[in-house]
């Protein structure tokens, strides 16, 4: 594995830090060509979903679309109709290298890191977040995911139903499930992790009105907890169609708060 992060020269820019970024600044691009541009611990808290290295990216249920769902009222329908046909692409073919987690950790205070348990880094503690999506045993996916945390030294678990056509009603009822499936939060990204996931993250640790980092950005889902929490956000995306994804994701969610508003 190459253990290099290659990225250009580190410059002071043009603008002071606090002056350059707006409220929210995302770039598509390469994290290693965003994370050059800070200075140490700009950021409170990175909050980073990286690549398992399990080649997510090609597996075959991406392009399902013929499963049906029974219905309580007996009715069956097909969840997938509408689902987004991703293509197979190669990002997730490794994890990143050590030198990705070292650049990090000077630029941020606190990680919390999806993923981290895949790869060799030297340096990870004892804390991770466990969370438990509500998957019946037996079935193909993973009942658990777990994140490193560098704030805590124990492990901690976070429930919230995310299995398929099954997902969290609310933070507060986090294992029941929505019963409005039209309610239900639509996948963009083949490792897209639930809104409310994020915000059970930012609430349990505090996460307001911070400096957060996100350098693989995905869906977006950290995107809107962060301007949920009034944080100043930063995220990458190298893909050009998933952060096109997450710019109509975010655009959407921004002017039905104005709709809500009025």
């Amino acid at each position: 594995m190459n253990n290099t992060l290659t990225h250009p020269t580190r410059t002071e820019p043009e603008m002071p830090y606090d002056r350059l970024l707006a409220a929210c600044t995302v770039f598509n691009a390469h994290y290693s060509d965003v994370m050059c541009l800070f200075p140490d611990k700009y950021f409170d808290w990175a909050v980073c979903d990286i690549p398992y290295g399990i080649g997510v990216a090609k597996m075959a249920y991406l392009k399902e679309t013929k499963t049906t769902v029974k219905q309580k009222n007996g009715n069956r329908i097909n969840p997938n109709r509408n689902k987004k046909k991703h293509t197979f692409k190669d990002w997730d073919n490794e994890t990143p290298p050590q030198a990705y987690f070292d650049e990090l950790r000077r630029i941020s205070k606190n990680q919390i890191i999806f993923g981290a348990d895949y790869t060799d880094w030297t340096g990870l503690g004892k804390g991770r977040i466990k969370w438990n999506k509500g998957f019946s045993e037996g079935v193909s996916f993973n009942q658990f995911e777990y994140a490193y945390c560098s704030c805590i030294d124990d492990e901690i678990e976070i429930p919230l139903l995310w299995a398929g056509m099954m997902q969290a009603k609310s933070l507060s009822e986090p294992m029941v499930q929505q019963g409005n499936k039209k309610l239900n939060e639509k996948r963009i990204h083949p490792c897209h992790k639930p809104v409310m996931l994020y915000d059970a993250i930012f609430k349990r640790f505090g996460i307001y009105k911070m400096k957060v980092i996100d350098t693989h950005l995905g869906s977006g889902s950290s995107r809107i907890t962060a301007d949920k929490f009034e944080c100043e956000f930063v995220g990458a995306e190298i893909d050009s169609e998933y952060f096109q994804d997450q710019e109509n994701r975010w655009f959407n969610y921004k002017r039905n708060l104005k709709l809500a508003l009025w």
